[in-house]
């Protein structure tokens, strides 16, 4: 009997408590179901009255303030448009494509007479040869004053291999040019789907921040109506821990790859870009039925830096060809007209036309000549092994691009299921919690397998669209309108 009473007095005070402890959980769980720990809302206002738009907005001045920059909003188009305006490397190759061209000008206008004015006077004073044989005193003034027009006319020929030389240089130059854009294009597109990724990974660590400290919350509930064990509370309690870690380091990643993406776009690389997007979708950009070896094709005939190479190969072999020209014999025409004379017999007119010839046999008794060529011919070969190297890598590119993209591709189906099941995993997690068949650290093994599945999802889809744009740049088709396919924000 005296047990039995202990009994009845134990449960009339005991079950209040209780009671009261299965309002709190109502009043938690009640907020959770069916869209548990889905939206950013529930999580601080316990409702989901928020839209997406709304939800990025506040999260967006949260990451604002702490980081203490003013973002900049841009979407991958402006990034691009400003990128291939200001970028210091597209500029730099632009000076060199200017020089090439004026320099190529200057040897088309090799061609053309000099022209020049030539006024000579002496004071003679003394005794002199006069005909180099009869010597005589004077003192007198010789005067000339001339105009002269010289033409060197071909230049033994050397006229024509420089000209190819510079033709090609200009060339190479332009084809660099375009390759660095090019190259500066696929940088900013890396950095910012590298910026946007961070961003969307903020946005699932902040809301999971928040679910870590309502856990807390609940776990420390549970355990002060004598529910819950103080592992429980210890284990939440490293949970939040272990989220505000995350939560920090990726926040402060992001704001490295928003220096990055600034840099490589050419402007103040403490502006703090911030992509428009809220969501990332995959962005098909290649024909997927073109094999490697179609794709390889195409780059062979598209790539700006194969062009490049193969004008150079031209330019330096103009080059080497022009040490022949030292055996051509160089014919001067010179043409002068003017004044000649003296102070005291006075100044006559001078008109004389001269046409001088020289033959050479080469530099150095042709051995100068000889080992020229030999050695700019080992250029050439050189510039022929590089364009062959070259071809190598772009293949060997392709096939990495390619296969990277094949498998995120893959990577991202498999991540979609597991969201999915992770989103109900969560679910049926909290739901068994309630019905008493569940422990809670079921329930945070639940939310650390929503948390990651998501995190793949977003790096899956990240670097499917890198490798779709590296695909590009590969194939040599890369530009703003290609990348930029069916391509829109969501702001």
């Amino acid at each position: 009997m005296r047990i039995i009473f202990i009994i009845i007095i134990f449960m009339f005070f005991i079950l209040p408590s209780k009671a009261e402890l299965i309002d709190v959980i109502d009043d938690y769980t009640q907020c959770c179901e069916n869209e548990s720990y889905k939206t950013f809302s529930q999580m601080i206002k316990g409702s989901a009255s928020y839209s997406d738009l709304e939800k990025q907005k506040v999260i967006d001045r949260e990451v604002s303030s702490e980081l203490n920059s003013n973002f900049i909003y841009m979407d991958l188009k402006n990034c691009i448009d400003l990128a291939l305006g200001e970028n210091y490397e597209i500029k730099i190759r632009r000076a060199n494509k200017g020089e090439a061209y004026w320099l190529n000008k200057n040897a088309q206008f090799a061609l053309l007479p000099d022209i020049y004015y030539n006024f000579d006077i002496k004071n003679l004073e003394g005794r002199y040869l006069v005909g180099g044989i009869v010597a005589t005193t004077t003192h007198e003034v010789p005067i000339q004053s001339l105009a002269v027009l010289e033409w060197s006319t071909i230049n033994q020929g050397r006229y024509f291999f420089n000209l190819a030389f510079r033709r090609n240089i200009l060339k190479s130059a332009r084809a660099n040019l375009e390759f660095t854009k090019d190259e500066i294009l696929l940088n900013t597109i890396q950095a910012y789907y590298d910026t946007l990724e961070k961003k969307m990974e903020i946005e699932v660590q902040k809301i999971n921040l928040y679910d870590r400290i309502e856990q807390l919350k609940y776990t420390e509930a549970r355990f002060e109506s004598g529910l819950g064990t103080l592992y429980d509370v210890k284990r939440a309690q490293a949970e939040l821990a272990g989220a505000q870690q995350d939560y920090a380091e990726t926040l402060y990643s992001l704001r490295i790859n928003q220096s990055k993406l600034a840099l490589v776009m050419g402007i103040e690389v403490l502006d703090a870009i911030y992509p428009f997007e809220i969501s990332v979708d995959q962005r098909e950009l290649v024909n997927p039925e073109c094999d490697v070896e179609c794709l390889y094709k195409q780059a062979l005939e598209s790539r700006e830096d194969v062009k490049s190479k193969k004008a150079e190969i031209q330019a330096y072999r103009a080059q080497r060809n022009m040490n022949y020209t030292d055996i051509i014999p160089a014919v001067t025409v010179s043409y002068q007209n003017g004044l000649v004379g003296t102070k005291n017999s006075g100044l006559t007119s001078h008109n004389s036309l001269t046409l001088d010839v020289r033959a050479y046999l080469g530099k150095n008794l042709l051995m100068g000549t000889i080992t020229q060529i030999k050695a700019e011919t080992e250029v050439v070969k050189a510039k022929k092994l590089e364009l062959i190297n070259l071809e190598r890598e772009i293949k060997a590119n392709i096939i990495s691009a390619y296969y990277d993209s094949e498998n995120a591709l893959k990577k991202i189906k498999a991540a979609k299921r597991e969201v999915e099941a992770a989103d109900i995993s969560l679910d049926l997690s909290l739901t068994s919690m309630k019905a008493g068949d569940a422990t809670f650290i079921d329930v945070i093994e639940s939310q650390n397998i929503k948390v990651q599945a998501n995190l793949n999802l977003i790096k899956n889809m990240i670097e499917y669209n890198k490798s779709q744009a590296r695909l590009l740049f590969e194939i040599g088709i890369i530009s703003p309108k290609n990348v930029l396919k069916d391509y829109k924000t969501l702001y």
